[in-house]
């Protein structure tokens, strides 16, 4: 089974840490990901990381419109609404990633 990826193009969407991706691997769902990257202070502070821009941590969450724009995103008319929603988040801050 082929995977299918879309981005969303949002002009109000912030311009780091922030975007909205499509996959259909099976379950088709748009993805809200936020994620906080390592700055030069955030290597002084924390020896597990090795370089600027490495992931510390990401959060996703399933929408169904985008929080930015507002907009009804497409492809989701074959969806279970009530199995839809999951999240997850990742901690990579440390000498092992997370995943609550």
């Amino acid at each position: 089974m082929s995977e299918n990826f879309n981005e969303h193009e949002c002009e109000h969407l912030p311009d780091k840490g922030v975007y909205i991706e499509f996959s259909d691997d099976g379950e088709p769902a748009w993805k809200l990901y936020i994620q906080r990257e390592a700055t030069e202070s955030d290597l002084e502070e924390n020896h597990y990381l090795e370089t600027e821009g490495e992931s510390i941590w990401t959060t996703m969450l399933e929408i169904t419109h985008c929080p930015f724009c507002g907009i009804q995103l497409p492809g989701l008319e074959n969806v279970d609404k009530e199995a839809y929603g999951k999240f997850q988040h990742i901690d990579s801050s440390g000498w092992s990633s997370k995943s609550m």
